[in-house]
């Protein structure tokens, strides 16, 4: 986009007329005004979406098939309860072994599809789990406090359903140190080797504060009803290295870590439904390594390849130096729904802007709009393309409108 106009250079021209006719009587404050204008305020977003039932699929042949957890039988029955510094353990599955440790309640399953319903309160406590099966976590009012590593952490490479019991509340927090374990990944307060799929009409907080928040070594599927909220101190809030599904719900991240991203995906990101607010207030990233700087910014949401957006709503602000709202490495497909991108951070090392696409960005539907404080509003290194129709089309230095 900054190929098709550059406003930037007619607000540089007004500073030097300014800065050289001191005496002039000249009144450009019209002028100027016109392009100092405020974004629109993007602030975590707790009230409910109206969204539409969310059916199952039901065909076996289709690919989303096994990521609905009614498609699964789960007459296999393990409740675990917190209390302060133990938990208990109620019903026995063979093929299932619960090993607890005070609060510390680690899983062995090499039983299939088992269903674990969580319960209760720990601040000293955490619930990991081994075995290359399906299962269920059921968070029926669970809150869980690990002082040094993961609250929840599936070492399993298959899928984990994160259900929210009806109208539940919560919670899952890390420590700012992490007790290693050697060839073990846990690399946030909920992690899993396999991909993780929430559902359920329950609430969910996870703070980190010695690593990530969510994380899934392969991919994240979000369905409607679900409420996650999210506050990160060190890295990245959710992120996932094989992509990211927003069928629906309403999402909160907030990151304050420097280079931290909002949301990340590393493969494919479609967003679907649902309403997505990532806030990232971190600054750069600076790191020297024998001899050789690295830098990261922030971005709200960062993804490494292809973002496909049709329906739902994504809000995204960053606040920090160099911070983008949205930095795509590949191409922007978006077909619906409604984007709000803000950056207003400075640029003492790098220049935030509100979208920046590496590849292609092609518009053709929904509601675009983008703000940066400092530069572009919006960067594409390749080809832009908006369809026709579209009934707002307004770029000025600082916001780029687009509205079909």
């Amino acid at each position: 986009m900054k190929k098709i106009l550059r406003y930037s250079l007619m607000l540089t021209a007004l500073t030097l007329a300014l800065a050289s006719c001191v005496k002039d009587d000249t009144d450009l404050s019209d002028v100027i005004a016109q392009y100092q204008v405020e974004p629109v305020s993007i602030e975590p977003d707790y009230n409910d979406l109206n969204e539409a039932p969310d059916v199952p699929v039901t065909d076996e042949n289709d690919s989303a098939y096994n990521d609905y957890v009614e498609n699964t039988s789960w007459n296999k029955v393990i409740e675990i309860n917190y209390s302060g510094n133990t938990a208990t353990v109620t019903g026995s599955v063979p093929g299932v072994t619960v090993r607890t440790d005070g609060a510390h309640v680690t899983v062995m399953n090499m039983s299939g599809p088992v269903k674990f319903v969580v319960s209760g309160k720990t601040t000293d406590g955490s619930l990991k789990f081994y075995g290359d099966k399906r299962f269920q976590i059921l968070l029926n009012g669970a809150e869980i406090t690990n002082p040094h590593g993961a609250a929840i952490n599936n070492q399993g490479s298959k899928s984990l359903y994160v259900v929210l019991a009806d109208g539940t509340a919560n919670c899952l927090q890390d420590g700012p140190e992490y007790t290693l374990v050697d060839e073990e990944d846990q690399k946030a307060t909920l992690f899993s080797e396999g991909q993780i799929i929430f559902s359920g009409k329950g609430k969910l907080d996870v703070i980190a504060v010695g690593r990530g928040a969510i994380r899934s070594d392969d991919y994240i599927r979000v369905r409607p009803s679900v409420k996650i909220n999210v506050t990160s101190s060190a890295l990245d809030g959710l992120r996932a290295n094989d992509g990211i599904i927003l069928d629906g719900g309403v999402i909160n991240v907030e990151t304050t870590g420097a280079g931290a991203k909002g949301v990340r995906s590393g493969g494919q990101m479609l967003v679907a439904g649902g309403r997505l607010v990532a806030i990232s207030h971190g600054d750069t990233r600076i790191v020297t390594t024998d001899g050789i700087t690295d830098t990261a910014t922030c971005a709200a949401l960062y993804c490494d390849t292809l973002l496909t957006v049709k329906a739902g709503t994504l809000k995204l602000k960053t606040t920090g130096d160099g911070g983008k709202g949205l930095n795509a490495k590949q191409d922007v497909r978006f077909l619906g729904g409604s984007l709000h991108a803000v950056a207003s951070g400075t640029k003492e090392v790098k220049k935030p802007k509100g979208v920046k696409v590496d590849g292609n960005f092609t518009i053709s539907g929904g509601y675009f709009y983008s703000y940066s404080r400092r530069s572009d509003p919006i960067d594409v290194t390749g080809n832009t393309s908006v369809a026709p129709g579209y009934a707002t089309y307004s770029l000025t230095p600082v916001v780029l409108t687009i509205a079909y």
